[in-house]
């Protein structure tokens, strides 16, 4: 009779189960494509080619199954085989079967399950069941010592001891290791971090093959001082062979650890490549310590070391950097020496940016006319300076081609026109065809699943599986569908991705709109704000992390929540909050913005920049004399900060426009003064009073 795949065959009675659980992997062999068995090793590491599953039905019972899959899972990797059974004809057809499957296989390691652990691995290639398995599989062959098999299934996964362990097997299994196998050695050894022990049999026997010459050895030490791996660099020093190589070496040790003896720059040697490379890096560093240092050797250093072109502009540039954010006097004499064309991106904006405190318009707009191709930011200080010197006419054009375009430039430039920004709205359509398509795909269908049961990483991990496979046309379905989701940070990051920047609807999303006006309306704040708050920080995903520490759709740091919660009034709550729970997150991240405007008197251009800079460090920047917002903006001295900014402002002109708000935010902003006491935004037209918004 008949044995259909992972149902509850009504001839399966409990007598008859007990007798055919030994042989449950042949009843559903049947139900999985049959995968040849690989060859040992084919000189490289092994390129294992997705296989894609079969679409099954989806389950009546889905939502019965998306409840209980959590304790399956769980209950998978203690389960027995009768156990195991059940579980099979609980879940097969249920699209997360293949992580309870998973949970039992590396539970139950073994040989006599070879072949099914290496169908599962194929079958399931890139899928984070597949390289959980796989891990727990090489280990389990690596405490066997099975060279053979451990190096027919090794996918390198940027493990340092696996990979470690496959070069000693590959090296152990050849009796002729190849120029390939050589250089896998090498580049795992050369590296600025100390490498695992298991590596020590592949680098002894690379080290005893010549392979280890100081040319190598340098390109390590480089990277190793790059890292400030000093301990590293010392022994790398001890393996070069040649005696001046070893004094260069010393040199380069003593100059990096500490920048200040770069006025002994005549110690090293000034046609060396090596020595050249070095200096400029310690002289960049110490540029930001000590620029008077650095000032003082630049041009004896010049003399005396043979720097390329590239060398040079890059110092000159970043002294000019330096100069003008700590606001010295002579940081415009700088630059002015300089051919603009030899300036860095960077050097060119502090450049524009000492002009703008000092407010000479005809030197901006000198600039601004030099420069070959000007961006949208020369572009519209070019137009600036044209109206402030009374010459508004030949402004007017270059205010008309900014305002066509969708950025912050282009919405200044619609203001002064007095007009409303151009959006460009224009929505994506899809063809229903190839949405049903997709919805039939697995791992479309554990994307969706780990999303309903908010493992936002491993929805993350299947969807990049299917963004991988499809073509660009498929994948533009692919991010609508996870706008239906509502699967938000997805989709603005592949409509990104794909460049359709008009479908403004799905890129700026009115996600968490209940919460968000429930609180921000608590609070008297502007929802288009918060909004563009939200979007910049995290694009929505509300298990956002970032490298600091920052959690959840707000990006609130721990010590922020505490602060927060302490200076709230009302009750305390029982339990601590959840950063990773929008709830929490935007009730605490709401809080912390009225806050900030409080803080600020009112002010919301300094509240954004303090939302990312902090409130102290943003009180520093509010100028000694009145200022307008726009000059203010572009002269904040951190770039990250000066960036958030203008895309804050950007994404709250655009939600404006989808909350049928006020559409010309941006008027606002060029009619606003940065006022000295306390940061006050004031109206230009009437100086003593303050404007609405502010």
């Amino acid at each position: 009779m008949e044995q259909k795949c992972g149902t509850n065959h009504p001839t399966l009675q409990p007598g008859f189960k007990q007798v055919f659980k030994s042989f449950r992997w042949l009843a559903l062999s049947g139900c999985l494509a049959f995968i040849s068995s690989l060859p040992v090793w084919s000189g490289e590491v092994e390129q294992h080619r997705p296989t894609q599953a079969d679409a099954r039905p989806l389950p009546e019972n889905l939502s019965e199954l998306r409840s209980e899959f959590v304790e399956a899972e769980r209950s998978a990797g203690r389960a027995d085989a009768q156990e195991f059974f059940e579980l099979t004809e609980r879940f097969y057809h249920y699209p997360l079967w293949p992580y309870i499957e998973a949970a039992y296989l590396e539970a139950n390691l073994s040989l006599g399950r070879e072949s099914r652990i290496r169908n599962f691995m194929q079958l399931y290639y890139g899928t984070a069941a597949e390289r959980s398995l796989r891990d727990s599989w090489l280990r389990y062959l690596a405490r066997r010592n099975d060279k053979q098999r451990f190096v027919r299934d090794f996918v390198d996964r940027g493990s340092q001891e696996q990979m470690c362990r496959y070069l000693v097997y590959r090296l152990q299994l050849t009796n002729e290791p190849t120029e390939a196998l050589w250089q896998m050695v090498e580049q795992r050894w050369v590296q600025p971090q100390s490498q695992p022990r298991t590596c020590d049999p592949a680098f002894n026997a690379w080290q005893q093959a010549g392979q280890r010459t100081d040319a190598v050895v340098w390109e390590r030490f480089d990277l190793a001082i790059d890292a400030e791996n000093w301990s590293m660099a010392r022994y790398l020093r001890s393996l070069l062979t040649n005696e001046q190589s070893i004094e260069l070496a010393d040199n380069i040790l003593l100059l990096r650890q500490r920048p200040q003896r770069i006025i002994e720059y005549h110690q090293l040697p000034g046609d060396s490549e090596r020595a050249k490379a070095h200096v400029i890096a310690t002289t960049l560093k110490l540029a930001w310590r000590d620029i008077g240092v650095v000032r003082k050797v630049w041009e004896g250093m010049q003399a005396h070391f043979s720097f390329s072109d590239e060398q040079r502009q890059k110092v000159n540039s970043l002294v000019g950097v330096v100069l003008a954010v700590r606001e010295e006097k002579d940081a415009r004499e700088w630059f002015e020496q300089l051919p603009l064309e030899g300036l860095s991106e960077s050097a060119r904006h502090w450049y524009l940016a000492t002009l703008l405190r000092q407010q000479d318009f005809a030197a901006i707009l000198s600039l601004a006319e030099s420069l070959p191709d000007s961006s949208t930011q020369y572009r519209y200080w070019q137009a600036r300076a044209l109206n402030e010197l009374g010459r508004p006419l030949e402004a007017e054009p270059i205010w008309h081609e900014l305002a066509e375009q969708r950025h912050y430039y282009g919405f200044m430039a619609a203001a002064q026109l007095d007009v409303a920004p151009n959006l460009h709205r224009e929505s994506v359509i899809i063809d229903e065809a190839t949405r049903s398509r997709l919805l039939s795909r697995p791992e479309v269908q554990r994307a969706y699943e780990f999303l309903q049961l908010e493992r936002y990483l491993d929805a993350r991990r299947e969807w990049n599986l299917v963004r991988a496979r499809l073509p660009d046309e498929e994948r533009e379905v692919a991010a609508v569908l996870a706008s239906q989701w509502q699967w938000l940070d997805q989709s603005i990051r592949e409509f990104s991705n794909l460049g359709l920047y008009s479908d403004l609807e799905r890129r700026f999303p009115l996600g968490y709109q209940q919460l968000l006006t429930q609180h921000s309306g608590h609070w008297g704040l502007d929802l288009a704000w918060v909004y563009a708050i939200i979007r910049r920080e995290s694009a929505f995903q509300p298990d956002a992390r970032s490298p600091v520490g920052a959690r959840g759709l707000m990006q609130i740091m721990p010590t922020t929540a505490d602060y927060i919660e302490r200076n709230t009034p009302g009750p305390t709550n029982r339990h601590p909050p959840r950063l990773d729970r929008p709830e929490d997150n935007i009730r605490l991240g709401t809080r912390y913005m009225a806050d900030l405007l409080s803080r600020n008197r009112g002010n919301w251009l300094l509240a954004t920049a303090s939302y990312n800079a902090g409130y102290r460090r943003v009180q520093q920047w509010v100028p000694e004399a009145q200022v307008a917002a726009d000059i203010w903006i572009e002269t904040i001295p951190y770039q990250e900060t000066r960036d958030y900014v203008k895309a804050v402002l950007t994404y709250q002109q655009i939600y404006a426009n989808l909350l049928g708000q006020d559409d010309k935010l941006m008027q606002h902003m060029h009619s606003m003064l940065i006022h000295p006491d306390g940061g006050i935004c004031t109206n230009v037209e009437s100086p003593a009073q303050l404007t609405s918004l502010c």
